[in-house]
């Protein structure tokens, strides 16, 4: 039954979302950037006077990670009750009643890739083998069991930050958390979690690959059928691997290539469709410079386009696999070349750049303003402007800003990466240390 509320993908709720999480984040980078010095005074007294103690020693993985898990269940709640996961207006499935029914497909033998729902066939999944077989554990409890699945993917991300951050990991964390590219994206909307099997698959590798690479990049490998992009930078993070570099690539193409092609043996062009064909093709719902290219109808999609992004994207990774010089570098930067050269690039795939706030203060700030853009973008121009036919100078001046500031992280941690390791940060004053 519907509640008298609104949805949490409203265009109110998500108005408001903008504010607040923009403005924790900007508080956050005020602390982390120490301008003004007083900001962190006066929030370790703040924070004193709360909690009785006179450090940040509270703050940890365990204490983030439930603050995340309880923020996507009490939204998945309101979201339950306000009828959000069943048909849509338009007699479509939502996301996830398109996920339980995929998942629910594969488990009785039947196509997981396009699915019956809301009286509608043919509505075609954009997941791999990995994303389905999560979908299929979650459906044995129903669209709830399948919440919870994808609930715990996305929730994951923070300990797995905590992990790999080093001596600013509660900074970076609790910058994550607050940040408009993480609950807004996969709390709010379920296509948003289940993206975040992409990042989840970065952090994982990272993490795995201290106990060794092979593992971790048999890990990725699989991983990455869920979501083909996650292969690119799982690939070239393999040449941080040292004397094992050869054999962590050789395993993750091998892995990604073996279960990708036993799901193609068993259901043909009805996987590859949806998983492969039907993305390179999607010419909606982009953020960056490609809504002008393709608003003003100066380029379409087609098989020449897809093989120059193709050989793109692929020349990041052989790059960065070969002149790459620290692991978070250089997933960075092919997890940014990847979403400037997407050119149906939407509000919930910015998920795949949470890894790169791992990267330091400045990786951060840049992404603090693509997160206000890019949440801006998506809710006055494509929710308002575009919907209704007005101009959209607004949205296309949005889409170069938001294409600038990826082109602007890219190139600072393109600089950075030139300039090699660099020794760990130090913790702010009053900032917790690893």
């Amino acid at each position: 039954m519907t509640g008298p509320w609104p949805t949490p993908s409203s265009p109110g709720v998500l108005a408001a979302e903008v504010i607040v999480f923009g403005a924790l984040g900007l508080a956050v980078l005020a602390y982390d950037l120490g301008v003004p010095r007083s900001w962190r005074s006066a929030a370790a007294r703040i924070a004193a006077r709360i909690t009785g103690r006179s450090d940040w020693s509270w703050i940890d993985a365990p204490l983030l990670t439930a603050v995340a898990a309880a923020a996507f269940a009490a939204v998945g709640a309101v979201s339950w009750a306000s009828g959000a996961y069943g048909c849509s207006p338009g007699g479509g499935p939502s996301d996830l009643l398109t996920l339980t029914t995929s998942g629910q497909a594969f488990l009785h033998g039947g196509d997981p890739f396009s699915i019956t729902a809301c009286h509608s066939g043919g509505n075609p999944v954009p997941a791999g083998l990995a994303s389905v077989l999560l979908s299929a554990v979650g459906s044995l409890g129903g669209e709830a069991g399948v919440l919870a699945v994808w609930g715990a993917v996305s929730v994951a991300i923070v300990p797995l930050l905590w992990s790999l951050g080093g001596d600013r990991r509660a900074v970076a964390t609790v910058f994550v958390l607050v940040s408009l590219l993480y609950l807004p994206i996969v709390a709010v909307q379920v296509d948003g979690a289940s993206l975040a099997l992409v990042p989840l698959t970065v952090l994982l590798v990272l993490y795995l690959s201290r106990r060794g690479w092979p593992r971790a990049a048999a890990i990725g490998g699989f991983l990455a059928t869920g979501r083909f992009p996650a292969i690119f930078p799982v690939l070239a993070v393999t040449g941080r691997a040292g004397p094992r570099r050869f054999l962590s690539a050789g395993v993750a193409v091998a892995v990604f290539g073996l279960f990708t092609g036993l799901t193609y043996a068993a259901y043909r062009e009805q996987f590859a469709g949806p998983v492969f064909w039907l993305q390179f093709g999607r010419s909606h719902l982009a953020l960056t410079y490609w809504a002008i290219l393709q608003g003003a109808g100066w380029v379409e999609p087609s098989r020449a386009l897809t093989v120059v992004q193709a050989l793109l994207i692929l020349g990041a990774v052989g790059g960065t696999w070969l002149g790459g010089r620290t692991e978070l570098g250089t997933v960075s930067i092919v997890l940014v070349v990847t979403i400037l050269l997407a050119q149906f690039l939407s509000f919930t795939e910015l998920v795949f750049l949470l890894p790169v706030a791992l990267v330091g203060p400045r990786a951060r700030t840049w992404l603090w303003g693509i997160g206000v853009v890019a949440a801006t973008n998506y809710l006055i121009a494509l929710r308002s402007l575009r919907d209704l036919g007005r101009p959209m100078l607004l949205s296309y001046g949005l889409d170069v800003l938001l294409s600038a500031l990826l082109l602007g992280l890219l190139v600072d941690l393109v600089v950075r990466e030139r300039r090699g390791p660099v020794a760990p940060e130090s913790p702010s004053e009053g900032a917790p240390a690893a």
